[in-house]
């Protein structure tokens, strides 16, 4: 599992007990500040205030990351015995 998962999922686990944590987007310049800490291979501090006043910018980099992938969770090829 991706550390960014992993990091976001505890937080989101320990502090995000809100409705709507993730359907509601966060603050987009929270979220790619928070994005680009992981890009440069750096565990941030997700306790900073920053992070715990816009909780749901946590919760959408999680999306943004699934969003992105290459391949999506549920391969193309198993589409089919899916649906």
């Amino acid at each position: 599992v991706p550390q960014v998962l992993k990091s976001c999922t505890e937080f989101i686990e320990k502090h995000g007990i809100v409705d709507g944590i993730y359907r509601l987007s966060g603050i987009a310049s929270n979220i790619q500040k928070l994005r680009h800490e992981f890009d440069s291979e750096q565990i941030p501090d997700l306790t900073k205030d920053i992070y715990i006043q816009d909780i749901h910018c946590v919760g959408s980099l999680c999306k943004l990351y699934f969003r992105e992938l290459p391949n999506p969770l549920l391969t193309y090829q198993l589409y089919e015995k899916f649906s």
